[in-house]
């Protein structure tokens, strides 16, 4: 399964994020939120995640947040309060708005858990530059054009080699494993989004990393990035 990060790296990261925007927040006036451009990743388990997203966070210098994050923070209403009210009261009604608006859409269903991360989601990205991976962030951020939102797809079997290289397990183990965790993501798009995450239309642009180098697929994401800045 993919590995946790500890509570108290957490903790520190989401820390430091709120000091830094709260002392953003004091020397603005109260503005309308602009969102930065951000990336969202798709990805099937065993595609080559642990090498490509820190590349990727190496070559376009933003942050990643995903599972282990934003469950921290949902899972806290004192933090979770504290990230939201980074930004001034004007804008977090604009997102209470926009959260509401998700629902009546059919975006996303009015539980606790995905209007949490929602919001938090909508938190980033207006503060900086993302990549969010996972938990459904494209179809949460799917309204919001300045941002690039792809999917990560391997053979099964590259993906099994893969995972019993570097989990140093045998292949049927790394194939039941890869299985489990395709599963649970295809679960939790469809309870909480009614989206079929292996539809290639909910994304920009899909990325079969067997055939493609590391290197090209970084290159591609920020070129394909700055391209679609320039029409949203």
């Amino acid at each position: 399964m993919p590995t946790t990060m500890p509570e108290t790296l957490a903790e520190k990261i989401i820390g430091e994020k709120i000091a830094e925007w709260e002392a953003h927040k004091k020397q603005e006036k109260e503005k309308k939120i602009e969102i930065f451009p951000f990336l969202t990743i798709s990805r099937q388990f065993g595609c080559g995640e642990e090498f490509l997203v820190p590349e990727l966070e190496k070559a376009l210098g933003w942050k990643v947040y995903g599972r282990n994050l934003l469950d921290h923070m949902a899972q806290r209403e004192n933090l979770s309060r504290s990230f939201i009210e980074t930004l001034d009261e004007h804008n977090r009604n604009g997102i209470d708005d926009w959260i509401n608006y998700l629902i009546k859409s059919g975006a996303i269903l009015q539980k606790d858990y995905v209007i949490k991360i929602s919001q938090f989601m909508k938190v980033i990205v207006a503060q900086e530059s993302a990549i969010i991976l996972g938990r459904g962030g494209n179809r949460i951020l799917a309204d919001q054009k300045q941002g690039l939102n792809i999917r990560f797809v391997a053979p099964l079997e590259d993906r099994v080699k893969n995972i019993a290289a570097l989990r140093k397990i045998s292949a049927t183990d790394a194939r039941k494993m890869i299985q489990t965790t395709d599963k649970e993501r295809e679960k939790f798009n469809k309870h909480y989004f009614s989206d079929d995450i292996n539809d290639s239309s909910n994304f920009d642009t899909c990325f079969n990393t067997s055939s493609l180098s590391q290197d090209n697929i970084c290159k591609t994401i920020a070129l394909l990035s700055e391209e679609k800045q320039k029409t949203a």
